[in-house]
């Protein structure tokens, strides 16, 4: 190729191009770093020849580039290894679709899950307090009969001292009574005789 002339490079050779520049298509180079062989690549000789319109053909790559995408997503021919390529990246955002799906499941199943445990760990602590709440419940009404009873008793026992006390008391006073009764009566003995 002469400096004057541009070399046009075919679809498959942007194609080519791209996936090249963007890691995805093996680039053979030897020693030197310069690429050896394939359509679209340039030989020792070429390359001089091509140093100058570098520029010019690297926009002209990125303008194919971008015609390459809009051309390829029209339906145009692929070249077999970026059909794959493209099958293959299909394949893979299917994939990952349906594991984000299957994640999203999982997220669901497993809180749904967890709710149902909490719901029922609620469940049982709500019925743990309420016979713990029935029990206490229960346990009061019974101390409190019980202090009734106890008060009642103690009642009882204190209207039981008292009247026992008055009982006592009026004994008391009766037996002095009598005492003095006797008394008079041992000492009218005595006058007497």
């Amino acid at each position: 190729m002469t400096k004057g002339q541009r070399r046009e490079m075919s679809p498959v050779n942007v194609s080519r191009a791209v996936l090249i520049g963007k890691g995805l298509f093996e680039r053979n180079e030897n020693e030197d770093g310069l690429l050896s062989s394939g359509d679209g690549v340039a030989t020792e000789g070429e390359e001089e020849e091509e140093e100058i319109p570098v520029r010019s053909s690297i926009m002209k790559d990125q303008e194919e580039h971008q015609n390459s995408q809009s051309i390829s997503e029209e339906g145009e021919q692929l070249t077999p290894y970026v059909a794959k390529c493209y099958g293959h990246l299909e394949t893979l955002r299917k994939r990952k679709r349906e594991q984000e799906e299957q994640v999203e499941t999982l997220v669901e199943e497993t809180f749904g899950q967890i709710e149902a445990i909490m719901q029922e760990m609620m469940r049982g602590l709500q019925e743990r307090h309420a016979a713990s709440h029935a029990q206490f419940e229960a346990t009061g009404d019974k101390l409190m009969r019980s202090l009734r009873a106890h008060n009642r008793v103690r009642t009882d026992s204190v209207a039981v001292v008292s009247a026992l006390t008055d009982v006592i008391v009026q004994m008391e006073k009766k037996l002095k009574m009598i005492a003095a009764i006797l008394l008079r009566e041992d000492d009218g003995k005595q006058e007497v005789e």
